[in-house]
């Protein structure tokens, strides 16, 4: 039907691995014969120009994080006084936007909305449909802040509901639901879903835990088309380190939610990173650190972690890919032409794992890594990151080069399986139109 559509909650282009997300829902929904315009929201318009570029319009999010108010881009660590301040916004932004759920106190709250905001209410009011880009969406780990953070990341879903339109949740992971009150938010959004889809098997599970029957589909990362291009990236690095396979690693920065010492975690981290990388070059590898992810906050962006992994590691022993022009189509590109990859970045594995490159995955942020690979019958390849050591690195990846060609064979059955899989995925969104 041609109609409009919104894609939720907010992203942007800088995260290589959710703009696959946002890019395959307007593909797979296409696919099932939604046609028309389809938006996605995002913080800042400047940060979406490649979605835009392939037919993606942008709209700003009523809910924003907290963060806006107290702009910093060194946010690597939470501390009680970054807390605190974001906990006053919050609680003002939780009883605006609560305001906004019934149609009587709406009106209180429209005369105070900015002129985007005004407009992205009046696109979700036209909308037909609005989807849930698949993703690493809801989980909590006990925190006193978790109810507001789960709140935050549903606020959209819950709009659009209020506004009478379905929500079709395309695949993602979910769980788990420590701290209070978590559980019963997510069991009553999702209740009110017209389509529950997930990504894994555990996340399957521990919805069903709360009363959520949801349907089970492949991660979309793995329904993207690569680009078709000359990947120069490889023939540089045939010509400066000819002999030498290539691993690709991608390393990102993380705040170890739930440990007692997450400090201690990242450094333990980033020296488990380096030697892995020096042993690597020691047997005739080359680990080239791919910048998967870019942000501006310290957080989210790559280059920060790899930057302290390299700084590190001898002169001339590793080579860095980063270019901010990079699309994730682009990035699928250049991960296929490695012989291996070690990622962090679970979308640089899944990436790779459709392109039938064997793959570690450094596993974090609820059930995603774990039940995929478990999925895949590929556990003996996921590290959970807090568990990271060049030991355990050295050990999966002497495994995996053992049996590379099993698992390579493994890929291209779970890529036929996957293929197949995407077929019933659009076959159910057909049904939601009839």
């Amino acid at each position: 039907m041609i109609g409009t559509y919104v894609i939720l909650p907010s992203n942007s282009d800088l995260n290589r691995g959710d703009q696959a997300l946002v890019w395959e829902t307007m593909e797979v929904a296409k696919r099932a014969g939604y046609e028309g315009t389809f938006y996605m929201l995002a913080s800042e318009k400047r940060l979406t120009k490649q979605s835009q570029a392939i037919g993606i319009k942008s709209l700003i999010p009523i809910l924003k994080h907290p963060s806006r108010k107290f702009k910093s881009i060194e946010n690597y660590e939470y501390n009680t006084k970054l807390i605190l301040k974001w906990g006053s916004v919050a609680l003002i932004d939780l009883l605006a936007s609560l305001l906004l759920l019934t149609s009587f106190t709406k009106l209180l709250v429209l005369p105070f909305l900015s002129s985007n905001e005004k407009q992205t209410l009046k696109i979700m009011e036209e909308s037909n449909v609005c989807f849930v880009k698949g993703g690493g969406f809801i989980h909590s780990y006990g925190k006193f802040t978790d109810f507001y953070t789960v709140y935050f990341q549903l606020f959209h879903v819950m709009l659009a509901q209020s506004l009478g339109k379905p929500v079709y949740i395309m695949p993602n992971s979910f769980g788990p639901f420590y701290g209070l009150g978590v559980a019963r938010l997510v069991r009553m959004v999702l209740k009110r879903c017209e389509l529950v889809t997930v990504r894994e098997s555990i996340s399957k599970e521990m919805l069903a835990e709360i009363g959520i029957d949801a349907l089970l589909f492949p991660d979309l990362g793995f329904g993207l088309h690569r680009s078709e291009r000359e990947n120069t990236e490889k023939i540089v690095l045939n010509k400066l380190y000819p002999g030498r396979k290539l691993v690709a690693i991608t390393a990102r920065p993380y705040r170890f939610p739930g440990s007692s010492d997450p400090v201690k975690n990242y450094h333990d981290y980033i020296e488990g990173m380096a030697r892995f990388a020096s042993w690597l070059f020691e047997e005739n590898y080359l680990p080239v650190f791919v910048e998967h992810t870019l942000s501006e906050t310290t957080h989210e962006n790559d280059k920060s972690c790899i930057s302290e992994i390299i700084s590190k590691l001898n002169q001339g022993e590793y080579f860095l890919i980063s270019d901010n022009n990079y699309t994730c189509k682009d990035l699928k590109a250049i991960y296929s032409q490695f012989d291996y990859i070690v990622g962090t970045r679970f979308h640089s594995v899944i990436f790779s794992l459709s392109e039938e490159v064997p793959s570690i995955a450094i596993t974090y942020g609820g059930n995603k890594g774990q039940g995929i690979m478990r999925d895949l019958d590929l556990s003996d390849y996921a590290i959970p990151m807090s568990e990271f050591s060049s030991k355990k690195a050295i050990h999966a990846f002497m495994k995996l080069c053992e049996s590379r060609r099993e698992v390579c064979f493994h890929l291209a059955k779970c890529n036929l399986q996957i293929k197949e899989s995407y077929l019933n995925l659009v076959n159910k969104l057909e049904e939601k139109q009839l």
